[in-house]
């Protein structure tokens, strides 16, 4: 169980709808973590900008950044 609940729907801003609209439309659900994220308008979107350029970016295949992603989580305990 998570100990920060995050940004729920109903709570968000304008940008935070925007944010939680695209993450709905590309994973089928908000991460937990971008409702935290949300928490904080000026982390927001920096994070934001640093995710979407690591997605474009394409030194390595996207595949394997997947993968990168979910070892790291799972060295680190992430529940999900």
């Amino acid at each position: 169980m998570s100990r920060i609940k995050g940004v729920q729907d109903n709570e968000a801003g304008l940008t935070a709808r925007a944010i939680f609209w695209m993450a709905k439309k590309r994973l089928k659900k908000v991460p937990l973590g971008t409702r935290v994220r949300a928490l904080d308008p000026s982390l927001m979107k920096p994070s934001l900008w640093m995710d979407l350029n690591t997605a474009k970016a394409r030194a390595v295949d996207g595949r394997i950044k997947e993968l990168v992603q979910l070892k790291v989580a799972a060295m680190v305990g992430c529940p999900f």
